[in-house]
């Protein structure tokens, strides 16, 4: 379900620090997640803020260096690039580290078979019974990230680099 805002009429008036929203960068989020109001980690009464990732960093990094923060806690997640939609839920330190650590095994994986990202997210989703729509390292808790981890580890251990294995 696409972002409303993607053909609507109205002008997009862009969350501050945010210098813009496209529709046309709406349009490519397939299954928007709603922006975080407040942290998952620290309660309902605690909010979240959108800001410039040198928030975190100490400089920008990369096209788009935005994302929410919960000054608590410090959990955060970037944006999809143009718009103010978030990439997954807010992560804290433990849930990054996994996801980074097991989506590592995964590219390699994607590599050894050579796959492009949409073969490797569809045979994922497939091993790890979950919809294709929510296969994405982004949206996963730290035991998916583990099961996904493990998945592609055990692919790349079974037979020449796992290719024959993982393309079952």
């Amino acid at each position: 379900m696409l972002d409303k805002r993607a053909y609507s009429p109205e002008k997009i008036v862009p969350p501050h620090p945010l210098p813009f929203v496209s529709r046309k960068a709406l349009r490519r989020v397939k299954n928007p997640l709603p922006a975080p109001g407040t942290c998952r980690y620290c309660g309902p009464n605690t909010p979240v803020s959108l800001v410039s990732n040198a928030d975190i960093y100490g400089r920008e990094y990369g096209d788009w260096p935005y994302m929410y923060l919960c000054d608590n806690c410090e959990a955060y997640v970037g944006l999809h690039p143009n718009t103010d939609i978030p990439l997954g839920p807010l992560a804290d330190k433990d849930l990054r580290g996994a996801r980074k650590h097991h989506k590592a095994d995964f590219l390699e994986l994607q590599r050894l078979c050579g796959w492009r990202r949409k073969e490797a997210y569809a045979w994922l989703a497939r091993k790890m019974n979950i919809p294709i729509e929510e296969c994405h390292f982004g949206w996963f808790e730290i035991e998916q990230c583990e099961q996904a981890g493990k998945i592609a580890r055990l692919a790349m251990m079974s037979g020449k680099g796992g290719t024959q294995h993982a393309q079952e």
